[in-house]
């Protein structure tokens, strides 16, 4: 029988961005070492796309549905994923983790 966490989203996507970080430096670092390293760096950048591929297959579930998740947060998404505008640009961006 497989483990059960329990995380919230948040932190999910925290650590995902935390793994595909340490993937890009580990593929720059591996330009820039000898091939010794490059070995050792390359099985552990292995290992780091196994761990995120399990986590991206992973069975997220959720005891509330989106819509009511949405409904139940609607002012915080409107803060979250305000629009800015800056030197006449207008991007869209995170204003909170």
């Amino acid at each position: 029988m497989g483990r059960t966490y329990v995380y919230t989203l948040g932190v999910v996507v925290e650590q995902v961005e935390m793994i595909e970080s340490a993937i890009r430096n580990m593929k720059q670092a591996m330009r820039h070492v000898s091939p010794a390293t490059v070995d050792v760096i390359r099985r552990n950048k292995n290992q780091l796309e196994a761990l995120l591929e399990r986590i991206m297959n992973a069975d997220v579930s959720s005891s509330s549905g989106l819509q009511a998740l949405i409904e139940g947060n609607t002012q915080c998404l409107q803060d979250c994923f305000s629009a800015d505008y800056t030197n006449r640009l207008s991007t869209i961006r995170r204003t909170r983790r």
